[in-house]
C-alpha cells in the first residue's frame, strides 16, 4: 500500500476511535472504505476486493447512520477521555511500528490498525465505537491477508456484515430499554 495512503488510513482510524459525534464518524467510515479500495486497486488487486468495497464504503457507514438517527448522535463516556486517550493510542501505533519494523521487517500499518482496533474495543464503550473497532480489525485482517479468492473475501465479508448488524440491533434495543448505548451495562439486556 502506497506509504501516503496508509499515513491518511491511520490518521482517519485515529479519528474514529476518537471522535464523538457519529454523523461525522459515519462520513469518515466511508472515506476509509474508498481509501482501502483505491489502496487495494494500487496493489493489484481487483475482483477480489469488491465484498470489502460494498461492506466499507456502503454497507457500514449507512448502518452506523440509521442507527444513529434513530439513537442519539454523541457518544457514552468512554473509560479513558480525551487528551489520555489519544497520548495512549498515539504511543500504542509508534510501538506497534517500531515493533513490526524491527521484529517482524514489515514497514507497514496493519500492527498498528489491529491496535487501534483493540483499543477501540477496550477503552470505548459505545455499541456503535465497538462496531468501529470491528471494522478496523476487518480491514487489518483484510491487509494481512492479501490475494484470497472473491469467494472467500465474500463469506468474511457476509460474516462481517452479520455481526455487525446483530451488535447494532442489540444496541438499539437496548437504546429503546434504557436510554444508553453503552457496553457496561449490556449484561441487562436479556435475550
Amino acid at each position: 500500500m502506497n506509504t501516503i495512503i496508509g499515513l491518511v488510513i491511520l490518521i482517519i482510524a485515529v479519528a474514529i476511535i476518537e471522535i464523538d459525534d457519529f454523523r461525522f464518524i459515519t462520513v469518515l467510515l466511508g472515506i476509509l472504505g474508498g481509501l482501502f479500495t483505491v489502496g487495494a486497486l494500487l496493489d493489484g488487486v481487483y475482483i477480489e476486493i469488491l465484498p470489502l468495497a460494498v461492506y466499507s464504503i456502503v454497507l457500514l457507514p449507512l448502518a452506523l447512520f440509521i442507527i444513529t438517527v434513530y439513537t442519539k448522535p454523541t457518544e457514552e463516556p468512554p473509560l479513558l477521555q480525551g487528551i489520555l486517550s489519544s497520548v495512549v493510542l498515539v504511543v500504542l501505533i509508534i510501538i506497534s511500528y517500531v515493533v513490526s519494523l524491527f521484529v517482524l521487517g514489515v514497514a507497514g500499518i496493519e500492527w498498528s490498525l489491529i491496535l487501534i482496533g483493540i483499543f477501540g474495543l477496550v477503552v470505548k464503550t459505545d455499541i456503535r465505537k465497538t462496531v468501529a473497532s470491528l471494522s478496523l480489525l476487518v480491514y487489518s485482517v483484510h491487509l494481512l491477508t492479501p490475494g484470497f479468492d472473491i469467494v472467500i473475501e465474500g463469506v468474511l465479508m457476509l460474516t462481517a456484515g452479520i455481526l455487525v448488524l446483530v451488535l447494532l440491533i442489540l444496541g438499539y434495543r437496548y437504546f429503546v430499554l434504557r436510554g444508553s448505548m453503552s457496553t457496561r451495562e449490556l449484561m441487562e439486556l436479556k435475550l
